[in-house]
């Protein structure tokens, strides 16, 4: 009588029922490859300097459907050396027509940004550790082949907008 109760129980377990995969998506679409002019191996400066303080690794991945970057930093303000390093994923929501970035840094903070392309740049907002500040990156291809990202900070809901808190200029590694 234990082994048929056993056995009753097994056939309605859910390793038995098979499961069902989810049709794949098509990240080839061109909403999907937005963001494609940020992907590439970068040399990181401020902008309007030659001085390299990052390199920047930044990749397609997961079936064409996210973007990773490595970001690591070793000259920090005032030349002094540093070991920031930060990865993000970059992900693009269909059900959104929005960007959506998780970012983790060795300070141990993550961010999750949100945004749109806007006038051919990607920009991304998040809330702020701090309450009442709203945080944006604003990432955009030159004309040059470089790319430029500076972040700009809110604290009136996004009405109006900080001069940039940072500004680097990505230039691809030769």
């Amino acid at each position: 009588m234990i082994q048929l109760a056993f056995a009753l129980v097994l056939s309605q377990s859910p390793a038995q029922v098979p499961l069902q995969q989810p049709p794949p998506v098509d990240c080839a679409d061109s909403a999907h490859r937005a963001f494609d002019f940020w992907v590439g191996d970068w040399h990181v400066t401020p902008t309007g300097s030659a001085t390299v303080i990052a390199h920047s690794q930044i990749t397609v991945t997961a079936n064409g459907c996210a973007i990773e970057e490595d970001f690591r930093q070793t000259v920090g303000p005032g030349g002094a050396p540093t070991d920031y390093r930060g990865r993000s994923f970059t992900v693009y929501d269909p059900a959104t027509a929005g960007w959506q970035q998780f970012y983790i840094d060795s300070t141990g903070q993550l961010t999750h940004f949100h945004g749109t392309v806007v006038d051919g740049a990607m920009v991304l907002d998040a809330p702020g550790l701090v309450a009442g500040v709203t945080r944006r990156m604003t990432i955009a291809a030159l004309t040059d082949g470089s790319v430029r990202q500076w972040g700009q900070r809110s604290t009136d809901g996004g009405i109006t907008w900080s001069e940039p808190t940072y500004d680097f200029t990505y230039r691809r590694n030769e």
